[in-house]
């Protein structure tokens, strides 16, 4: 028992964090950062850009995958806050995407890059002790409202860099999710 103890010991102790599980998710997007994909957005101009412009930009949504279309209820329920106390704020692109009805489509597109990998001793994470899961990546969003062949509204937001890391102990390691299974059911 000895000597199985002291064969076993260095991989009891050593980190092992290449048999730790990771995942990555990727929307397939023509942009492989958070700068590229803003870059793009930023030559669309309200009023000036066609939608041939707005494909040429790599936002198509017949082309480009995980491309929502939008009506014009979706589009002014994503932008116009409820209730709206000043109507004198609406910015003209959605008075006119309101006024053509039908004839008014948004497009939002929201391409990212995340992987997530655990950290950490291999043992303990199997084990249930110590778990540390590290999130890293970009997000971005864009919503382009058009009326006809012309942009009239366009509006952005994202997360240019993303590190998170979760950090889980369970000093009790396996044991501590059994007092959720213990539950008494009245």
């Amino acid at each position: 028992m000895k000597k199985l103890l002291l064969i076993l010991t260095p991989f009891l102790t050593c980190a092992c964090s290449g048999m730790l599980p990771s995942a990555k998710q990727a929307v397939s997007t023509p942009w492989t950062d958070f700068e590229s994909a803003k870059r793009s957005y930023e030559q669309i101009v309200p009023f000036v850009t066609t939608m041939q412009t707005v494909r040429e930009l790599g936002f198509d949504p017949y082309k480009t995958a995980n491309m929502k279309v939008l009506n014009q209820a979706q589009v002014v329920n994503a932008v116009l806050p409820s209730p709206l106390h000043d109507p004198a704020t609406i910015p003209k692109g959605l008075i006119d995407c309101m006024g053509a009805q039908e004839g008014c489509v948004g497009y939002l597109m929201e391409p990212s890059k995340i992987a997530q990998k655990r950290e950490g001793n291999f043992f303990l994470d199997f084990l249930n002790f110590k778990r540390n899961t590290v999130t890293t990546g970009w997000k971005f969003s864009a919503l382009i409202v058009v009326v006809g062949e012309t942009v009239v509204y366009k509006q952005w937001d994202g997360q240019p860099k993303i590190e998170i890391s979760d950090l889980r102990v369970n000093p009790l390691g396996p044991l501590q999710s059994m007092g959720e299974t213990l539950k008494v059911v009245p």
